[in-house]
């Protein structure tokens, strides 16, 4: 029998990359209005090369968080293995891989600054990202750099990707959050008589998630989607509050709050992003067809956006929904490959 000390738990083997994790103690979380943990653990994949290293930068949908990707799964590969396998069939990069550890109570944080979650962009932009590139020999390219995810993750890429293309060079979308009438608003009329039953206020909504009442409903997943993303794109008031952009009573949309909302959406905030978007390398954006909250149509608009502008991007559409965005990220890693081959 042999035996030995491994850095970090894993229960299988990785065979071409070594994994560890990045451990940051943020000064920009440490006050989050949710008391959420501000020391955040970040699992790297890093190659057995040298380096300098391209970087991917792994953001999870809405109720998961990328360190997640590293448990185990009964009878098929998770996340990491599959990175591992399609590495050694030449069809994942040779790169560093990180996974961002953004979760908050809400169950996300779309990777944005909001007074009622924290300030998660600023934590990855400027405590995350700095900190990798102190801590391990990294390509100073920007089109050496990826920033990619799915749901809530897509999202956070096509929002980091655009505003920031001096780092990131390449951005991969699959199924991201947008056109908000159609993928949101339907999300948060399920929602809105127990907002109206809580008096609007976000102190109630959040007791009853924390003793477990919320996600005691039927469609639990719908009403914390609905909270989550009123978390995010709804603050208004003190650090923590936020508002739904609906009338309890009528129904009807709040113009002023809406319209806060919609500055959200990458349909309203891409096209004045152009500028950035053409100082990206690669554009990959990946929908199924059949997608539960109707995000092909935002996808497609997307599309329409870019090609607008002119702007080169590489779109697919699958035959499939939105359940099905694990199965696409080996589509992710075989797209970054070739665009790093070439």
């Amino acid at each position: 029998m042999t035996s030995e000390i491994l850095k970090n738990y894993r229960a299988y083997e990785v065979k071409h990359f070594q994994i560890e994790t990045l451990k940051i103690e943020s000064a920009l979380l440490k006050k989050n209005p949710l008391k959420d943990p501000a020391v955040r653990f970040n699992p790297l994949l890093l190659p057995h090369s040298e380096g300098p290293w391209p970087v991917v930068v792994v953001l999870a949908g809405f109720t998961g968080n990328a360190p997640f990707y590293f448990n185990p799964k009964f009878n098929e590969s998770n996340s990491i293995q599959m990175i591992d396998e399609a590495f050694a069939r030449g069809e994942a990069p040779e790169a560093l891989y990180v996974f961002v550890d953004a979760l908050t109570t809400w169950g996300g944080s779309q990777f944005i600054n909001s007074a009622a979650t924290g300030h998660y962009e600023d934590y990855i932009m400027t405590e995350l990202i700095p900190a990798l590139k102190e801590h391990y020999p990294l390509s100073h390219k920007a089109s050496d750099w990826c920033v990619t995810g799915g749901s809530s993750g897509g999202y956070g890429a096509l929002h980091l990707g655009s505003q920031y293309p001096e780092v990131f060079g390449h951005i991969a979308a699959i199924a991201p959050d947008c056109f908000f009438e159609a993928s949101l608003l339907p999300e948060l009329y399920h929602a809105l008589p127990l907002w109206e039953k809580y008096n609007q206020s976000t102190r109630k909504a959040l007791e009853e998630l924390r003793n477990g009442k919320l996600t005691k409903n039927r469609n639990w997943h719908t009403l914390l989607n609905a909270f989550g993303m009123a978390a995010c794109y709804g603050a208004h008031g003190a650090p923590g509050e936020f508002q739904f952009p609906l009338d309890p009573h009528s129904g009807e949309k709040i113009p002023a709050l809406w319209d806060q909302w919609l500055e959200k959406d990458p349909l309203h905030f891409l096209p004045k992003r152009t500028s950035a978007l053409k100082k990206v390398t690669g554009i990959y954006l990946d929908v199924g067809n059949k997608d539960n909250f109707h995000l092909q149509y935002g996808a497609r608009q997307i599309s329409k956006i870019l090609k607008t502008y002119h702007i080169h991007h590489d779109y697919v559409e699958f035959d499939g929904n939105h359940f099905d965005i694990g199965d696409r990220r080996p589509e992710v890693w075989k797209w970054l490959a070739t665009q790093w081959r070439t």
